[in-house]
This record gives structure tokens, sequence and C-alpha cells, in this order.
């Protein structure tokens, strides 16, 4: 199979970078690697989000503001590369195609942000999209996707398998409440829709298993095509 995995920033970085982590998805991401052909996106997370948050201080422009927080996801994506020692091609790569490439030289290609506006769940989809991967793998500090804030509403309940046009409803929903937020942004989520791309919607419990998440076996959430 071909598989993009979307790391999301808060789960590599959540304050300071979780070396152990990062060290152990890496070992999962190299062993996989050995049977199917590995893309990564890394988000830029709560880091990000605390030097965007500075700059509001200095700059209106929102679209500097996205440049900052694709520097911090390429920070990120460096950590990974940096653990994946000879597996990963060296440096950040910033296009889909040289993704392809780098796949062809059975490297696993690293990326973070690419354009302002799309965050990195949005790239990862994209990326699924163009490299015509038989899936992706969201890795989220929320262990699946719920059918309420689980945050804010105790009794909110886990949606084992879902469709991508679901997904895209409650995608749209999250953002339409003031400081909505959900496992995936709705651009992302019409992107996947888009492509027709299986996902798999995990927590960071699970990803310490990849190569059983793969093979389905994952307490997080399904999105059919």
């Amino acid at each position: 199979m071909r598989i993009v995995f979307d790391i999301g920033g808060s789960v590599l970085v959540p304050d300071d970078p979780d070396v152990d982590f990062i060290g152990k998805i890496a070992y999962e991401l190299i062993k996989i690697s050995e049977d199917h052909e590995v893309a990564v996106v890394v988000g830029g997370g709560k880091v990000a989000r605390k030097y965007i948050k500075a700059a509001k201080s200095f700059t209106p422009n929102e679209t500097f503001k996205d440049y900052i927080g694709i520097h911090i996801t390429r920070a990120n994506a460096m950590l990974l590369i940096a653990a994946l020692g000879e597996k990963a091609y060296p440096f950040v790569i910033q296009d889909f195609r040289k993704a392809w490439e780098v796949i062809q030289l059975k490297k696993i290609p690293i990326m973070g942000g690419t354009h302002p506006g799309h965050t990195t769940d949005a790239v990862s989809a994209l990326l699924a999209e163009y490299l015509q991967a038989d899936l992706l793998v969201v890795i989220t500090n929320v262990d699946g996707v719920y059918d309420s804030d689980p945050k804010k509403n105790p009794n909110a309940k886990k949606l084992d398998r879902i469709t991508v046009d679901q997904l895209v409803e409650i995608a749209m929903e999250g953002e339409s409440k003031a400081g909505g937020s959900g496992v995936v942004d709705a651009l992302a989520a019409k992107f996947i829709q888009r492509g027709r791309i299986k996902t798999y919607i995990v927590g960071k419990g699970d990803a310490y298993h990849l190569f059983d998440v793969v093979k389905g076996k994952h307490s997080g959430t399904v999105v059919e095509p």
C-alpha cells in the first residue's frame, strides 16, 4: 500500500519535543516502510499557535502569520527526519511532485506546511490525493471523531465508522461554532471527500503501534470513501 501519515504538531511537540514518542513513531514508520510506501506530513501544533499569537502583537497580516506557522511545522518535521535517520529524505519536502520522486528512491518524504491558508491536515489530504494513496492516517490529540466535542461534553460518543460526507458535515459544524475545533478541519475534510480517500483518525495511544493501525487494528475512527 501507499500510505500518508498526518502527525499533529501537538502530538509530536506538546510543549517540548516528546523525544520518547518521536523515537517510537520513527521506529514504527521504518517498520511499515519495509512493506509499504510511506509519506509523512507534520503539523505545528501548540508551538505554532504560540508564535502566531505573539505575532498578532506586531502585525494584522494573516498570511504573514501563516508563514510563521509553516516554519514551525518544518522545524517539527526536521525532528522526525533526524529520528528516521537514513530512511528519511534529509530535507523537508515542500512540493508534492518531489514527494513522489523521493518515494521512488525508497525513502520517506517528510513535509510540513506548504501554503498560507492550508493547514497541515489539508496538506496531508492533498498529498494523499496526489500520490493516489491507499490510506491516510491522521494522528491527533483526540482518539477519533466524536459526535460532539469530548473536551466540553463528557457524554460525547466516539464514532467508530463514518462516511466522508459525514466527516465534512462534522468538520463544518465544528468550525461554525465560536472557538470550535474538530480533529480534521473543514478544508481537509473536503479534500478527503473529493479524493475519496480511506482515512483512519487515531489518537496518540494508537500511534505507538502504527504497524497495527495500518492493518486496521486501532481504537480510532474509520472514514469510508
